[in-house]
């Protein structure tokens, strides 16, 4: 109960308000930092999912050119494999196109939400 003691437990009070004030600053930080984190692991395992696509793509598409090749020649096809391949290409892109304009809406979206908090706060 001495003035020096009393004064060392306020300043001790202080010291630890301060470091609590600091760690509340910090957290929209972390929480951004977090967020970005997630969105980079969900984009990696998106674009490795495209990428297995893409092979089995190329995989049915090489086995539809064998099959095409291996059919007698007095059967009419209505298609080329030139066609064939178009076709299967223009929907890759298609099916890409969609899933990056989704991804990039998920995107805009969270940057609104974190945009939002930090001037909320």
């Amino acid at each position: 109960s001495s003035p020096l003691r009393t004064k060392k437990l306020e300043e001790l009070e202080l010291l630890f308000c301060n470091f609590h004030h600091l760690v509340n600053k910090f957290r929209p930080h972390q929480a951004l930092e977090t967020l970005i984190q997630m969105v980079k692991i969900q984009k990696d395992q998106k674009m490795n999912l495209i990428e297995q696509i893409n092979s089995k793509m190329e995989c049915a598409r090489a086995g539809l050119h064998t099959t095409i090749n291996s059919l007698p020649s007095t059967l009419a096809v209505d298609f080329s494999s030139e066609e064939l391949d178009e076709s299967m290409k223009d929907d890759s892109d298609n099916l890409q196109c969609n899933r990056a304009e989704e991804f990039d809406n998920i995107l805009c979206d969270v940057e609104m939400l974190i945009d939002k908090q930090l001037h909320n706060t």
